[in-house]
């Protein structure tokens, strides 16, 4: 059976179009395949913020919830957004909740799998957003303390992205240079642009964010396929299929 890849959806009821993007792509999957998410499905405005009823109101959540139900094998990798929602993916979707790091092996392809955020390159003012006290407490905070706090927070980010996603990406190349010959491919989220370097030993896939663009990986007959789609609702190329893609230059 075909074994998909995707992490990074961050899905928010403030930015539906992340949710039409992957509640149609989630519409391709057949009860016949496995889909992996590595991290951050919901952002953990959502999460902290959403009672059960709240979240299953989601298009994207309704459709996991399908797809499992339908015989479809579906499993939930932590990341640092929805850390402290496995129990409710579990019990909401009838997720398989597993643990990193994840060594498997897929149609005779070994895989190391990682969200990524535990690999060393956080910054220390990041970690404190991680904790449980954190996740409560926002969900607890008036939406008009939120609101701001969440705009600070983005625009913090944003700030610094490419610095920041540039020292992670050195860490994710260090992580799988260090299992040459133990492993095929090292398959990573948390970082939301997109990398698939063939060059690397072993090979180094980064699946990239669902902000902007829609990216997974699909192991189908023992090769491992990544893509990159664009929004062809808002009048965007084509889907494509990528691969190979040089470093980390396709963005």
């Amino acid at each position: 059976m075909p074994y998909y890849f995707a992490s990074d959806v961050h899905l928010r009821f403030d930015y539906p179009d992340r949710d039409r993007r992957f509640q149609a792509w989630l519409g391709r999957l057949t009860p016949a395949d496995a889909l992996l998410v590595v991290g951050d499905l919901c952002d953990f405005w959502m999460g902290s913020r959403s009672s059960d009823a709240a979240l299953m109101r989601s298009p994207s959540l309704q459709s996991l919830a399908a797809f499992r139900e339908s015989g479809g094998s579906l499993a939930i990798m932590a990341g640092n957004h929805d850390l402290w929602m496995c129990d409710r993916y579990q019990a909401l979707l009838g997720a398989e909740i597993v643990c990193e790091p994840l060594d498997m092996t897929v149609m005779g392809l070994r895989l190391r799998i990682v969200h990524g955020h535990l690999l060393g390159a956080l910054r220390p003012w990041k970690a404190v957003m991680e904790s449980r006290a954190f996740f409560r407490g926002f969900g607890l905070t008036p939406g008009f303390v939120a609101r701001p706090l969440d705009l600070i927070l983005a625009w913090r980010n944003n700030r610094g992205l490419l610095a920041d996603e540039e020292r992670h990406l050195k860490v994710y190349r260090e992580y799988a240079r260090s299992l040459a010959g133990q492993t095929d491919l090292v398959v990573i989220g948390h970082v939301h642009r997109p990398v698939d370097d063939h060059a690397s030993n072993p090979r180094l896939v980064v699946l990239g964010g669902w902000q902007s663009r829609s990216s997974y990986l699909v192991i189908d007959q023992g090769v491992a396929h990544y893509h990159i789609e664009n929004d062809r609702a808002q009048g965007s190329p084509p889907a494509t299929r990528v691969d190979s893609l040089p470093g980390e230059n396709r963005s």
